[in-house]
């Protein structure tokens, strides 16, 4: 499934935010101004997902049932499989923002556009987290029709104890070029402003919203991405 016309909305204040260095000059937010306007014209966000049932968590490993007649599947989340041990489905999804910004990003550093490169570069980050928004609004919308709680968003390479070589598996289980997406020989996702995800949703779960992993996260303290719990 393909989730398209991802709105996305920035602002010159989180595009600077990305800088942590006192108050902005006119001047500046004129620029990050200019950077989310050439940002609007080069960003697609898009996303490609599916759902599994979950069929149980043994140790490190979470096994999800096989679709189609196809085998079972087993995700080598680490210590923190318990994570999912209450769910009963998992979304499975990988966005992305497109490759073009990117590329702008380059020629401008090319060019000698340093600061506008960066800004650009940030306004990107946060489009980028505007399509993993949506896809927690769509995890939580069907765990209310379910009657479910939904728990954490994790990701390989980001939570604790689940390498970035679990992108293979995750990524296993969805038709990436429908998103424009690949994998890499060094389990990164291109384009670079890609990620993916995987979020359960079932009984065992009390929230209401998808919570966060950044709390098991070694840059916890400084990361200007860090988002809280819902209470």
């Amino acid at each position: 499934m393909i989730l398209r016309d991802i709105p996305v909305a920035v602002t010159p204040e989180e595009v600077l935010a990305t800088r942590r260095r006192g108050r902005a000059n006119p001047a500046l937010l004129r620029q990050a101004e200019e950077a989310i306007a050439l940002g609007h014209e080069l960003w697609e966000p898009v996303a490609v997902y599916d759902w599994f049932d979950v069929i149980g968590v043994e140790g490190e490993t979470v096994r999800l049932a096989g679709r189609n007649g196809s085998d079972d599947t087993a995700l080598h989340v680490g210590p923190k499989a318990d994570m999912l041990a209450g769910a009963g489905r998992a979304l499975v999804a990988v966005g992305t923002i497109g490759p073009a910004l990117e590329q702008r990003v380059g020629a401008l550093q090319r060019e000698g556009e340093l600061v506008l490169s960066y800004l650009l570069d940030s306004a990107g980050v946060i489009a980028l987290g505007a399509a993993g928004e949506a896809l927690r609004c769509l995890a939580e919308e069907v765990a209310v029709e379910a009657g479910w709680g939904v728990g954490a968003a994790l990701a390989p390479g980001s939570l604790v104890g689940w390498p970035l070589e679990g992108q293979r598996e995750v990524c296993g289980l969805l038709p990436l070029h429908e998103a424009g997406v690949h994998l890499n020989a060094y389990n990164v996702l291109e384009p670079h402003k890609s990620f993916s995800v995987v979020i359960g949703i079932g009984p065992g779960y009390q929230g209401k919203h998808v919570g966060s992993v950044c709390k098991f996260c070694a840059l916890q303290d400084t990361c200007w991405r860090r988002r809280e719990d819902p209470e």
